[in-house]
């Protein structure tokens, strides 16, 4: 398989996951509350659900150790999340790094360290097959979704977009407020 099947494969399951009710369910009460502290619950709820998938198998926090030339703080780190599908190579796996911030300006900060982070991967449990970026933030304003989707059209197969979670319809503007979560993927 090839990194372009492996992006359509990220893209498929995320967008599975945000069309799940008990997921929209949950990001509209973070958004409702403003929180800031969601990836762990992200990473749980996203485990769980690909768990779900048939012919998938998923591994999470999977420990791992970075060159030390290049993260000099760093002895040991933690993949988020990794999956293979069935009849793909045993140990060959899709690393999953996920963030969650309020603006966009700190998905792409955060998006910039994990591709440093997983550049520096020296030794890990699981073969490494492709790496991608998943990440959410609650500020959709048009400036700063224009921000983002610049960043993003630099990487060859990322997208992003504004997933709206309130149940008016996509096609219809709606007075809902907090219905608007944006999403990424590098």
């Amino acid at each position: 398989m090839t990194e372009r099947a492996d992006s359509n494969t990220v893209k498929t399951i995320m967008d599975e996951f945000l069309k799940d009710e008990g997921v929209r369910a949950r990001l509209r009460m973070i958004l409702t509350r403003k929180r800031n502290d969601w990836e762990k619950w992200l990473q749980v709820e996203l485990e769980y659900f690909i768990t779900q998938l048939p012919n998938i198998h998923v591994e999470r926090e999977i420990p791992a150790f970075p060159d030390r030339r290049v993260l000099r703080d760093k002895y040991k780190m933690f993949i988020d999340l990794a999956f293979r599908k069935k009849r793909t190579r045993i140990n060959s796996y899709i690393f999953l790094e996920l963030k969650c911030t309020k603006s966009p300006q700190t998905l792409i900060n955060g998006f910039n360290k994990d591709v440093k982070k997983i550049n520096a991967l020296r030794k890990c449990l699981l073969d490494q097959r492709s790496f991608w970026c998943v990440g959410f933030h609650l500020n959709c304003e048009p400036n700063n979704m224009k921000k983002m989707n610049e960043f993003v059209n630099g990487w060859y197969y990322g997208y992003s977009k504004v997933v709206k979670l309130c149940e008016c319809g996509d096609e219809i503007e709606c007075p809902c407020e907090d219905n608007k979560i944006g999403f990424a993927v590098i």
